[in-house]
């Protein structure tokens, strides 16, 4: 896959083309995705590539440095997909950002795609732009939180612009049945697609367990995803057993400081405060034996589809996000919501029976997603979709 520079139009744009031929008999899907949600969309495009021609937009926003290029070509090469990769020049509160906006919409528009597939937010000026220049009826919206999740970071602005996004448009895209149920209940006469995340596959495993129990808890970290539960649910564990196990911490946080100074056997813990390289996630699952996820609340989370794809066994809080997708004491573990006590008694009881349960765990877990994971299955329910839109 050759890289080069195409076009600037207040954003720099770097367009990938992977197939010089487009069967001109499939119709065009215009899909537009966030830095955020790429590994959502990377598993099934590939597939959805065979029904329709598809133009791919990766927007980057300011503050993000990764450079996706490879994860790119690694998931999609060959494929009949041409991507334009648009780095924003503006952070989420520069006015500045409204006009980059405008002319990326004016762009894709003059495309006259059959339909556009729209897996961004681009708060506050994006989707009033749309909306205004290209209109709700052949559009679709990926909802990942229908209802912001308490404590997100802009929650108040988050809320406003979710309620005008519901409002202003028709078709929606959900990944999980509670989110249907919530979307559903919400706002009558929508039309929506429920069809799940598909797994998150980073690249192959260079490295083997540790030896020491280890417990994993990856991805950004904010106030709602709750760090402090487990923090403090290690300590608790520590000093009842005087057990040794790991902690792994890994993502990107603007106040580690407020959640470092819970810590108090340092030893315990292995930290990775920073935005963790693509690379490097497939050892951080390969490297631990549990994925911990003590949320008070949340929509659905994507970090929960990557422990499925590397078959990591999960503990999550008990909220109807998870119990959707983790059956209790079967594929996983659920505890009481956002409790440090509920977490360290069940921390302790697998760190006293893991030779036990563990090989149960895993076996059980790979028969679950092999049967609801499918891509093709997931990717079947995309085109039924679209084609009646369509």
């Amino acid at each position: 896959m050759k890289i080069k520079n195409t076009q600037i139009f207040l954003s720099k744009t770097i367009r990938m083309k992977i197939s010089n031929t487009l069967d001109l008999t499939k119709k065009r899907i215009v899909w537009i995705t966030a830095d955020s949600f790429i590994d959502v969309d990377l598993p099934i495009l590939p597939i959805i590539s065979k029904q329709y021609n598809i133009k791919w937009f990766v927007i980057i926003s300011k503050n993000n440095s990764i450079d996706y290029s490879e994860l790119i070509k690694y998931r999609i090469d060959e494929r009949e997909i041409e991507i334009s990769i648009v780095n924003l020049k503006n952070r989420i509160r520069s006015p500045f950002l409204a006009i980059e906006f405008l002319s990326l919409i004016q762009r894709i528009r003059k495309l006259q795609a059959d339909l556009y597939y729209i897996n961004f937010t681009g708060l506050p000026y994006f989707m009033p732009f749309w909306k205004l220049k290209v209109g709700a009826k052949k559009t679709v919206i990926a909802a990942h939180n229908v209802s912001t999740p308490e404590g997100a970071a802009n929650q108040k602005i988050a809320d406003v612009y979710n309620h005008f996004v519901l409002n202003a448009f028709q078709n929606f895209h959900v990944f999980s049945k509670n989110q249907l149920h919530v979307l559903s209940k919400k706002k009558k006469n929508k039309n929506i697609l429920y069809a799940p995340l598909a797994l998150k596959d980073f690249g192959v495993a260079q490295k083997e367990k540790q030896q020491l129990i280890t417990f994993l808890n990856f991805g950004i970290i904010s106030e709602y995803k709750r760090v402090d539960v487990l923090i403090e649910a290690a300590n608790k564990v520590y000093e009842k057993t005087n057990i040794k196990f790991k902690v792994i911490i890994a993502g990107y946080c603007k106040n580690w400081s407020k959640y470092s100074s819970m810590i108090k056997y340092p030893f315990l813990f292995n930290l990775k405060i920073e935005r963790i390289p693509n690379e490097e996630i497939p050892d951080l699952f390969s490297q631990s034996h549990y994925f911990v996820l003590p949320y008070q609340d949340i929509a659905q989370s994507g970090a929960l589809t990557v422990a499925f794809n590397y078959n990591l066994p999960v503990l999550a809080s008990k909220l109807k996000a998870f119990e959707e997708f983790i059956i209790d004491k079967r594929t996983g573990y659920l505890f009481d919501v956002a409790s440090a006590d509920s977490l360290a008694r069940l921390m302790e009881y697998l760190l006293l029976n893991h030779k036990d349960i563990y090989s149960r765990l895993q076996k059980n877990q790979k028969e679950f997603v092999d049967t609801n994971y499918s891509n093709y299955s997931i990717v079947e329910k995309y085109i039924s979709y679209f084609n009646d839109i369509m």
